[in-house]
């Protein structure tokens, strides 16, 4: 509880001093944070940092990006101070973190340079009349454009003390084919500006010589779940370039190896959850190349690039954190290097001199005179096995009943994960595909946009509304007409677990009665609009049907929607269920790790039941001490209504603690709707953890 507490605390000063400084994509399966310089903040619990797949609006789960910067190294460079080096490194992140020495964002109208425009705007989610809120993709964030080349695009400026200007501008896609890569564009421009001040040219008409421009990625797959269970980092890592007969080059990426003994028996390939077997670190994450610019005067890709690929523990990473000098720094640069990964180079991924494996590309050498730049884009891309396959692949190995591809066992298992490669490089294909269309990312089909959702809890019912986008033209013709009709899914349990098409509609439909619910269970929901496909005649798979994004307009907070029973008019049948609670674990269909779960946890759900319309319930110890005070209906609850007969409560007493085995008492005083006295009612039920 005391970890949830100071979260919240951290949360809010996060909320209130950095949000305006990162934007989110969180329209695809990968979801990204882009920060104000480009590395990630030492100190922010609110990041995706290459989430996938996405879903997780609260708690940032599935992670697979630790650490992130950019070096740029120069020759023969002057400072403002007029202090000449022979060598100098920027050195922007991760080991130093935003590395403010080094690096200032760019200020417009006061305000941090880092600017998202979008297709459409985010829908409006309301539940039981209450708008969910989002902690980074919000409507407010953004703006509404039709010249970006994607669904999303985040811009951002900031400035080097090198007297470079560096402008980032990435792009995330809805369309199913294409929402597994993020697009990255980094523009260097020689400006001779030096802080956040634009005006002032502190390095004026200083050209550059010997510019090299090393992107760093420290990659953990399954950074939030797995690894945080296993307590090791077990990953091995590789790079995939340099080969004359493919295209696809400069893709550097990690997948999870084996722990060893003392932090997991048994060939733990892919970290299966000690409970249900689900494999929590199935990504492929990685990060690649799409152009390099030959030259400042010269845009045309140089497929030479990157010179140099550094592939170590990051122990053995150099920085100016750990007192390394400018030469040091800039011969891991420049020194040609074109490592090929850890795989083969010790007989573990958890051995010491290969363990936490960071990636660095070098880009150079560049002459970049003043006024002029140099143009790099790279990608990241995630492949994977399915979350629902982690799940019920993860099931039946721990049953000892998986087979794959003629496998059985461990074997079976590792080769199911390997699949997530395949996926990789298809992902990765499709991004230097889309890169290398006419007009790049312009010339891709476009889903249906998301709408607007509704949705209110009744009795017995969950009633969903949408906004209707039957008119709305097709992005890239400019026309109307391809609309086909609507598809409902739905999670049960946590809006973590995995959804299920529980409707499709042909036409104009705008609302839908779920029936299929139980009193007490939590639903999430999300509505996407599909087309028929006959506007998207270029792309992979032309004429395909595509649907709107899965995650623009679903429910996330509060606990999902409950259905419920009418409130009662009397005191008589009052009790709790279950009774008694008993924690029998992990059983809503995926894991629920306690470290990164909300608290109050869904598993330790109890509900008073057959209340009247409004109701104070008490809860004491077996000795008469008060162990928490309930209202009904709950006011912090949007679930919790007047016109139910149910309260839930999850085990929290009034000093947040969750409480212990034992008997406890309650104390029930009701009044009806118009506030009229009902009396009371007691009863005892029993918790054993």
């Amino acid at each position: 509880m005391r970890k949830f507490i100071s979260t919240l605390i951290i949360l809010f000063l996060f909320s209130s001093q950095l949000l305006s400084q990162i934007k989110s994509h969180e329209i695809g399966l990968l979801w990204e944070t882009m920060t104000a310089t480009g590395s990630l903040p030492e100190y922010s619990p609110l990041q995706d940092q290459m989430t996938y797949p996405g879903g997780d609006f609260r708690l940032m789960t599935y992670k697979n990006l630790a650490g992130q910067g950019i070096w740029i190294g120069v020759k023969n460079w002057t400072d403002k101070f007029g202090t000449s080096y022979p060598e100098y490194v920027a050195q922007i992140g991760f080991e130093n973190n935003e590395a403010s020495d080094f690096s200032t964002p760019i200020k417009s109208s006061g305000k941090v340079w880092n600017k998202k425009k979008v297709w459409n705007r985010l829908p409006l989610v309301t539940v039981n009349g209450t708008p969910e809120l989002r902690f980074l993709d919000t409507r407010a964030s953004s703006t509404k454009s039709s010249s970006i080349p994607a669904d999303e695009q985040i811009e951002t400026k900031w400035a080097t003390n090198v007297g470079v200007q560096v402008r980032m501008r990435s792009w995330a896609l809805a369309n199913e084919n294409h929402n597994s890569y993020i697009i990255r564009e980094y523009t260097f421009t020689n400006d001779g500006n030096v802080d956040d001040k634009t005006r002032t040219v502190e390095l004026r008409n200083q050209n550059l010589t010997g510019v090299y421009f090393g992107f760093q990625y420290f990659l953990v797959p399954g950074a939030d779940r797995g690894h945080e269970q296993i307590r090791q980092n077990d990953d091995w890592a590789a790079y995939y370039g340099n080969d004359p007969a493919d295209t696809l080059r400069g893709l550097f990426y990690v997948f999870d190896g084996d722990a060893d003994e003392n932090h997991r028996a048994g060939d733990d390939t892919g970290d299966p959850d000690q409970f249900t077997g689900e494999f929590l670190s199935p990504q492929y994450p990685g990060f690649g190349v799409l152009h390099a610019d030959a030259a400042y005067d010269d845009e045309s890709d140089d497929r030479t690039q990157p010179s140099t690929v550094v592939i170590k523990p990051r122990r053995n990473f150099k920085s100016v954190t750990k007192g390394d000098g400018n030469n040091s720094l800039y011969a891991e640069l420049n020194s040609g290097i074109q490592s090929r990964g850890t795989v083969g180079q010790a007989p573990e991924a958890y051995d010491p001199s290969i363990q936490e494996p960071v990636g660095m590309l070098s880009f150079g050498p560049y002459d970049i005179p003043y006024k002029k730049d140099v143009k790099i884009v790279l990608y990241e891309v995630v492949g994977s096995i399915s979350k629902k396959l982690a799940i019920q692949g993860g099931k039946t190995w721990k049953d000892g009943t998986l087979e794959f591809d003629g496998k059985t066992g461990d074997a079976a298992k590792n080769a199911l994960l390997a699949t997530g490669k395949d996926s990789l490089f298809t992902y990765a294909k499709r991004a230097e595909y889309a890169w290398s269309l006419p007009n790049g990312l312009k010339d891709l089909p476009t889903p249906p946009p998301a709408m607007d959702l509704t949705i209110n809890s009744g009795p017995g019912k969950i009633e969903l509304e949408w906004q209707s986008v039957a008119d709305e033209p097709d992005r890239q013709t400019g026309q109307v007409g391809d609309f086909v009709g609507y598809r409902v899914y739905r999670a049960v349990g946590s809006y973590l677990n995995v959804y299920d098409k529980i409707k499709e509609f042909q036409g104009d439909t705008t609302h839908y009665t779920d029936r299929d619910v139980e009193r007490g269970k939590h639903y999430y929901y999300y509505v996407t609009a599909i087309d028929d496909g006959s506007f998207n005649t270029t792309g992979i798979v032309p004429g395909q049907r595509l649907q709107s994004s899965p995650f623009y307009n679903r429910n996330f907070d509060k606990g999902g929607v409950v259905p419920f029973i009418g409130s009662r008019s009397d005191m008589d049948s009052i009790y709790v269920v279950p009774n008694p609670y008993h924690l029998q674990g992990l059983a809503y269909g995926g894991t629920i790790q306690d470290d990164y779960t909300d608290v109050p946890r869904p598993e330790d759900k109890i509900a008073f039941v057959g209340l009247p319309a409004h109701a104070k319930i008490s809860i004491f110890t077996m000795s008469g001490d008060l162990v928490a005070t309930l209202e009904h209906p709950n006011p912090e609850d949007p679930n919790s209504v007047a016109e139910s007969a149910d309260e839930s409560w999850y085990q929290i007493s009034k000093s947040w603690q969750t409480i212990k085995s034992g008997v406890y008492v309650y104390y029930v005083e009701g009044w009806d709707l118009n506030m009229k006295p009902l009396g009371t009612a007691a009863g005892k039920f029993v918790v054993i953890r």
